[in-house]
C-alpha cells in the first residue's frame, strides 16, 4: 500500500514538473510572442536552403530494390561486371477488340508486327554529334544487343590489307564449290558467286519473336550480305538449298574437296591465291580453323530453308508452333546434336534464331490455349523483344566509344541511350493511337489489330511522371483545407470570438515546415522519390492541421466567457489562457510528435529505398513542424488571445463585421487579478458539436448495455478484418497498379502480366578462380536446375545450349576437333582464340575478362592474345516460366537459390560461387520475407508509441490501453486492404507501421481522462466533451487534406495513400472515440492530479509574472 502511494506521489510529482514547464513556455510568448517568433522562423527558414540540393530519383533499380537483402551483392557484383540487366524493348499484337480476343488471322497478325518492327531497324536514326566531330547517324545495331564482327570476317577485297582472312576464305570456297557443280552440270550458276568484296560489316541484333519460325524471319533487320549467303540456289525444280547449305554439303560430298584445295594453297604456294604477305604457321593454322568453322556455322543460318506462313491457314500455324515446341523438348537434342541438323535435312517444325539456335519462341505468344491433345487450338496475342545494350555494359562502353571515336561519360552514355529509347517511342506510339496514315488506323490494312508497346525507359518514365509535384491539387489541398477550418472556427454571432485568421496562420506555420522538411531532407542528402512530391505534401499537411485544430480549440475554450469570465477581464496580456493551453495541449501535442516521428523512423528500417527515404523525409517533417507549432503558432496564438481579450474582429471578418467591437459592461485589470476557478471549467465553448456530444453522445458511456454493445461490435469488426487481413491479403505490386490508366506503359503492363508469364534470368557465376580446372562441375551447374526444377525452367531451350561454356565446346570442336573437358593448360589460348571466332562473338556479351595477374579488366573480344588473359565472371541467359504471381515467383526464387547453393556446396565450398539473378529477383526479394517485415515494423512502433506515452501519459494502465487499442486500429486497417483492393507490399507495410503514430492522436483523450476529477464515467464524459471536437474536426481535415489523392494520375498513390490513410484515419476515430473510452470507464486509473490546482497553480503563476512584467499597472 506504501508503495503504490509512493509511486503515485512520484508520477504526480513527475506530471507537475512537466506542467510547470509547459506552463512557464505559455507564460513566457504570453509575455513576449515576437521573440520565438523570430528564432523560428529563422530556424525554418535557414532549413529551406537545403532545397538548392534536391536531388530527384527515378531509376525503378534504385528505389525498389530492397537494400541489406541477399539480392543487393548479386546485383552490385552483376553491374560492375555486366554493366547491369539487358534494357528490354517489347512491341505486342492483339486483337482491337480485347486483350482475351483470339487472334483470327496469325498470319496478318504477324504482317502487322513485322511492319510496326521493321522501320525500328531499317529506318529509324538518331543523328548524334560529339564535341568536335561532326554528327553519326546511329540506328537500331548500334544499341542492340549483337555478336561484334571480328576483323577476319568484314568486308573487302584484299585481305592482306584488311586483315578479313575468314571472309576471304570462305567466298574462295563458295566459288570453288559453285564453279564445280556448274561444270559437272553444266549449267551457268555463276549468278550465286558472292561480291568480290563480301564480307559481313554487322550482324543482326538478338531478338525474338514469332516470326523467327518461318522464311519472313528475314523481312526485317537481316543484313544484305547474310541475305547473300541464305540465296536459294536453284540447280533445278526440285534439287535447291541455301548458299551456305551448297557449300557445306558439297564439301562434305566431296571429302572436302574445294576446302583442301584452299589449304594445300595457303600452305605450300599462298601467292598463287593473292596472299602478298608473310604469315606464320600459326597464322595459316588459325585461318584454316576460322575458314573451316566459318562453313559449319553459317550452314546453320538463315531463312529460306524455313516454311513461309503466307501459304498457311490460322490451323497450320498454329500446328506449326505446335510441333516446333514438342520438337524442341526433344532430350536426345544437345550440343552433338544439335537442333538446326534435323531441322533443314529432315524439313521438322522448327522456331531458331537467325543463327540456328533454339528460340524460345512460347515467350512470344501470349495467351496460349491447347486442345484436348495438347494442340494449340488459340493464340491471343504475339510479341517482338529484343535486348538493347545496358550502358554500362564493358562491351559496349568499348563498342560505342570506337563507333563515335570519343570516350563517353557515364552521364552521357545514359543520355544517349534514353535518348534513341525516346526515338523509338516516338516512332510507335502514332501506331498505337492508331493515327492516320498509320497501317493501323481505320480502313487500313492493320485496323482490326491493337499494337501495344514498351521501351526500358518507359518505367522510368512513369517514376519522372510521379516526381512532378502536382501543383494544383496542392493548391487545392490548402484551399479545402483552409475551407474546412473556416467553417469550423468562424463565429458570425460573436465575430471577436472567431479565430479563423490564426487557423490561416497555422497553415502558413504546417507549409512552411513542409518546405522546411524538403530543404532538410535533400540537405542530408536524402533523395526525393515520386512519393515526395505525390505524397509529402498532402500527408503532413493532413497531420499538421491536427495540432492546430487541438490547440486553437483548446484556446477558445479558455476565451469563452463559460471558462474564464472574460468580461471581468481587462489585461490584455493573456497568461492564464496560455498557461492553460499550452499546459493542457502541449505535452499533447508533443506527445503525439513523438509517436509520429517513431512510427515514421521505426517504418524506415523497411530496406525499400522509395519507403525509406519517405518515412526519413515525413519524420524529419514532423520533427520540423513541432518546432514550428512551438516556436511559432503558440507565439501567434497568445497574439490572437490578446486580440480577443482587445475585443479586435477576427481579421478575416474585417470586411463583414469591422475591426472592433464595443464591449458592454466594466471590468477591471483587478478582476482578472483575483479570477478563480469557475464551477464551469469542465465546460467548453459550446459550439453546435460539442453541444450535441454533451448532451446526447457523451452521457451514453454512462449505461452499460450501450458499452456492451459497443464491444460486441468492434469484437465482430475486429474478427472479419483479421481474416480478411491475415488469410486473403495478396502480397505484391504489379507495374500496372503502378502506371498512368490509359498510357501505353499500363496497357503494355496489364498486356505482360494477364498474357506472359515468361522472364529471362541470368545463371552468374563469380570467383571462380580457374575456370579451365572447373569445367565439369560447371557442366553440371547449367544442367541440374533445369532437371531439378523443370516447372520453372521448361525444357524447350535448353540452359545448356545458350551457355558460353557449351558454346566454346562447340566451337573449339570444330575448329581443332578437341573433346570436352578441353585441356587446362591450353584453356585461356583456346578460349582467346575462339573469342574472335564465328562462334565465340555470340557469347562476349556473357563475359567479363580480366588479367589473371593484377585483375585489371580486359576486352572479352582479344584480337589481340595476351598470356594474362582470362575469364573474371560469366552470365547464362535462362529462360523462366514463373508468371506475375508474386508467390510463384517467391515460390521460384527459394527453389532456384535452394538448388544452386546445394552446387555450391558440393562443388566450391559452399560461396556464392553461383548464382540465379534477373528481374523477379530484383522485386520480388522483398516478398520472402514480408509478413516478417510486417511484424517488425508494426511491434516496433507499437513499443515506441508504448515508451512515448509512458513517459508523457505518466500512466503505464494507460500506456498499455493505448498500444492495445493501436494494434486494433492496425489489425482493422490491414483487414480493410482486402476491400479496397490494396496489397502487401512496401508501400502499405509501412503505411501499416504509420497508422501506430497517426492513430495516437487519441492520446488527448487520455490526458484529459486523466486530468478530470469524478467519477470514471464523469471523466469519460468530460474529456470527450473537450476533446472529441478538435479530433472529429482532425480527422475531417486529414481527409480533406488528402482528398485531392484522388486527382492525381497514378492509380497506386490513390490507393495505397488516400484510401489507406482515410481507413487509417478514420478506424483511429472509431477506436479511440467509440471503443477507447469504454475501455476507459471500466478500467481506466484515476486522476494523476487534481484539475482544480492546475487552474490555481496558473493563476498564482500568472500573478507573479504579471508583477514582473507590468509593475506600473493600475485597476
Amino acid at each position: 500500500m506504501g508503495t503504490s502511494s509512493t509511486s503515485k506521489q512520484s508520477l504526480q510529482k513527475y506530471h507537475e514538473a512537466v506542467h510547470n514547464v509547459f506552463a512557464a513556455y505559455g507564460s513566457i510568448v504570453a509575455a513576449h510572442p515576437f521573440v520565438p517568433i523570430l528564432f523560428g522562423t529563422l530556424l525554418l527558414g535557414s532549413l529551406c536552403i537545403g532545397i538548392m540540393r534536391a536531388e530527384k530519383e527515378a531509376n525503378i533499380e534504385n528505389l525498389w530494390v530492397e537494400q541489406n537483402s541477399r539480392v543487393v551483392p548479386e546485383k552490385k557484383f552483376f553491374d560492375s561486371h555486366f554493366g547491369g540487366i539487358s534494357r528490354k524493348e517489347t512491341v505486342a499484337i492483339t486483337s482491337n477488340q480485347s486483350f482475351h480476343e483470339s487472334l483470327q488471322d496469325l498470319g496478318l497478325a504477324m504482317d502487322a508486327l513485322t511492319s510496326a518492327i521493321k522501320p525500328l531497324y531499317d529506318e529509324l536514326v538518331l543523328n548524334y554529334s560529339t564535341d568536335g566531330y561532326k554528327s553519326i547517324e546511329l540506328t537500331q545495331s548500334d544499341f542492340c544487343e549483337r555478336p561484334l564482327v571480328p576483323q577476319t570476317l568484314k568486308r573487302g577485297v584484299d585481305p592482306n590489307i584488311q586483315g578479313n582472312w575468314y571472309a576471304w576464305g570462305y567466298r574462295r570456297i563458295a566459288k570453288c564449290a559453285i564453279s564445280t557443280i556448274q561444270v559437272f552440270l553444266g549449267l551457268n550458276l555463276s549468278a550465286y558467286h558472292l561480291p568480290e568484296d563480301w564480307g559481313i560489316d554487322v550482324l543482326p541484333c538478338l531478338k525474338l519473336s514469332p516470326m523467327d519460325c518461318f522464311q519472313e524471319g528475314k523481312n526485317f533487320d537481316y543484313p544484305e550480305a547474310l541475305k547473300q549467303l541464305d540465296q536459294l540456289v536453284i540447280i533445278n525444280e526440285t534439287l535447291n538449298g541455301t548458299l551456305t547449305q551448297l557449300v557445306a554439303g558439297f564439301e562434305q560430298l566431296s571429302n572436302h574437296q574445294c576446302f583442301s584445295s584452299f589449304e594445300l594453297a595457303l600452305k605450300k604456294n599462298p601467292q598463287s591465291i593473292g596472299v602478298t604477305i608473310d604469315l606464320s604457321p600459326e597464322d595459316v593454322n588459325d585461318i584454316l580453323a576460322g575458314v573451316k568453322t566459318v562453313i559449319n556455322v553459317f550452314a546453320g543460318w538463315g531463312y529460306n530453308w524455313r516454311p513461309s506462313y503466307k501459304s498457311m491457314t490460322n490451323e497450320q500455324i498454329m500446328e506449326h508452333f505446335t510441333k516446333a515446341m514438342e520438337f524442341s523438348m526433344n532430350t536426345s537434342l544437345g550440343l552433338n546434336n544439335p537442333a538446326v541438323q534435323h531441322c533443314i535435312t529432315e524439313k521438322r517444325p522448327c522456331c531458331l534464331t537467325w543463327f540456328g539456335a533454339t528460340a524460345p519462341v512460347e515467350a512470344s505468344l501470349g495467351g496460349v490455349k491447347y486442345d484436348e491433345s495438347g494442340k494449340i487450338s488459340a493464340i491471343t496475342s504475339l510479341r517482338w523483344g529484343a535486348n538493347n545494350w545496358n550502358q554500362k555494359h564493358p562491351l559496349w562502353m568499348e563498342y560505342i566509344a570506337k563507333r563515335l571515336n570519343t570516350t563517353l561519360t557515364d552521364e552521357k552514355r545514359e543520355n544517349l541511350i534514353l535518348d534513341w529509347e525516346k526515338t523509338m517511342i516516338e516512332a510507335t506510339t502514332p501506331l498505337r493511337s492508331k493515327l492516320p496514315g498509320t497501317n493501323f488506323s481505320s480502313g487500313a490494312t492493320f485496323q482490326d489489330f491493337q499494337l501495344e508497346f514498351t521501351m526500358w525507359r518507359s518505367s522510368e518514365d512513369i517514376l519522372l511522371d510521379a516526381n512532378r509535384v502536382p501543383l494544383w491539387q496542392i493548391i487545392l489541398s490548402a484551399v479545402l483545407v483552409f475551407s474546412y477550418a473556416f467553417a469550423c472556427f468562424v463565429n458570425f454571432k460573436s465575430p471577436v470570438h472567431s479565430h479563423t485568421w490564426v487557423v490561416l496562420m497555422g497553415m502558413v506555420v504546417v507549409s512552411f515546415a513542409i518546405v522546411s522538411g524538403f530543404g532538410l531532407t535533400s540537405a542530408l542528402g536524402i533523395k526525393l522519390s515520386p512519393l515526395a512530391g505525390s505524397v509529402v505534401p498532402f500527408l503532413a499537411l493532413g497531420l499538421g492541421i491536427d495540432d492546430v485544430f487541438v490547440l486553437v480549440n483548446t484556446l477558445r475554450n479558455c476565451l469563452s466567457k463559460e471558462t474564464f469570465d472574460m468580461d471581468s477581464a481587462n489585461t490584455q496580456v493573456p497568461f492564464k489562457e496560455m498557461r492553460f493551453t499550452v499546459s493542457l495541449a502541449g505535452p499533447s501535442v508533443v506527445l503525439t510528435t513523438l509517436t509520429i516521428l517513431a512510427s515514421f523512423f521505426i517504418s524506415s528500417v523497411n530496406p525499400m529505398p522509395i519507403v525509406r527515404w519517405f518515412c526519413w523525409q515525413m519524420g524529419l517533417t514532423a520533427l520540423i513542424h513541432t518546432f514550428g507549432m512551438i516556436l511559432i503558432f503558440i507565439p501567434l496564438l497568445s497574439l490572437d488571445a490578446r486580440r480577443v481579450k482587445a475585443g479586435i474582429v477576427d481579421p478575416c471578418l474585417w470586411v463583414f463585421c469591422g475591426m472592433k467591437r464595443r464591449k458592454t459592461g466594466k471590468s477591471s485589470l483587478s478582476a482578472c487579478k483575483d479570477m478563480q476557478y469557475s464551477a464551469d471549467i469542465d465546460e467548453t465553448v459550446q459550439t453546435p458539436v460539442s453541444r450535441l456530444v454533451s448532451k446526447f453522445y457523451a452521457p451514453l458511456f454512462g449505461y452499460n448495455i450501450f458499452k456492451i454493445t459497443l464491444v460486441f461490435l468492434f469484437a465482430c469488426l475486429l474478427g472479419a478484418t483479421t481474416y480478411l487481413g491475415f488469410w486473403k491479403v495478396e502480397h505484391g505490386l504489379k507495374l500496372s497498379d503502378i502506371a498512368l490508366k490509359g498510357s501505353y506503359q499500363h496497357d503494355y503492363a496489364a498486356l505482360n502480366e494477364l498474357l506472359y508469364p515468361q522472364y529471362d534470368l541470368y545463371l552468374v557465376t563469380e570467383d571462380i578462380k580457374d575456370y579451365s580446372s572447373a569445367q565439369t562441375q560447371l557442366y553440371d551447374v547449367y544442367d541440374r536446375p533445369q532437371q531439378n526444377l523443370s516447372q520453372f525452367l521448361p525444357s524447350p531451350v535448353k540452359i545448356l545450349d545458350y551457355t558460353w561454356l557449351g558454346n566454346l565446346y562447340t566451337g573449339v570442336n570444330m575448329s581443332s576437333n578437341l573433346g570436352f573437358p578441353l585441356p587446362q593448360e591450353n584453356f585461356s589460348d583456346l578460349a582467346q582464340s575462339w573469342s574472335t571466332s564465328l562462334l565465340g562473338i555470340m557469347s562476349l556479351q556473357d563475359l567479363y575478362c580480366q588479367s589473371s595477374i593484377t585483375g585489371e579488366q580486359l576486352s572479352c573480344f582479344a584480337e589481340k592474345k595476351r598470356k594474362d588473359w582470362s575469364i573474371g565472371a560469366t552470365k547464362t541467359v535462362v529462360f523462366t516460366n514463373s508468371g506475375s504471381d508474386t508467390r510463384s515467383n517467391v515460390e521460384m526464387i527459394e527453389q532456384t537459390r535452394k538448388s544452386l547453393d546445394n552446387l555450391n556446396k558440393e562443388y566450391f565450398n559452399g560461396s556464392k560461387a553461383v548464382y540465379m539473378y534477373g528481374y523477379p529477383f530484383l522485386f520480388n526479394e522483398q516478398y520472402l520475407h514480408s509478413t516478417h517485415d510486417l511484424y517488425m515494423v508494426v511491434g516496433f512502433a507499437l513499443l515506441g508509441v508504448l515508451l512515448a506515452v509512458s513517459i508523457f501519459q505518466f500512466s503505464l494502465r494507460v500506456s498499455l490501453i493505448i498500444t492495445i487499442v493501436l494494434l486494433m486500429v492496425d489489425i482493422e486497417v490491414y483487414g480493410f486492404m482486402y476491400i479496397i483492393g490494396a496489397k502487401l507490399n512496401a508501400l502499405s507495410l509501412v503505411n501499416l507501421g504509420i497508422v501506430i503514430g497517426m492513430a495516437s492522436e487519441f492520446t488527448y483523450l487520455t490526458r484529459s481522462f486523466l486530468l478530470f476529477d469524478g467519477t470514471k464515467n464523469q471523466r469519460v464524459q468530460k474529456a470527450l466533451e473537450w476533446t472529441f471536437e478538435p479530433l472529429l474536426h482532425g480527422l475531417g481535415t486529414q481527409i480533406v487534406a488528402t482528398l485531392p489523392l484522388l486527382f492525381l494520375k497514378f492509380h497506386a498513390f490513390r490507393v495505397y495513400y488516400f484510401a489507406m490513410f482515410t481507413i487509417m484515419g478514420v478506424f483511429g476515430f472509431l477506436n479511440g472515440f467509440v471503443l477507447l473510452p469504454v475501455i476507459l470507464s471500466w478500467i481506466g486509473p484515476s486522476s494523476i492530479v487534481k484539475f482544480e490546482e492546475h487552474v490555481q497553480n496558473a493563476s498564482n503563476g500568472d500573478k507573479e509574472l504579471e508583477v514582473q512584467t507590468f509593475p506600473n499597472a493600475k485597476d
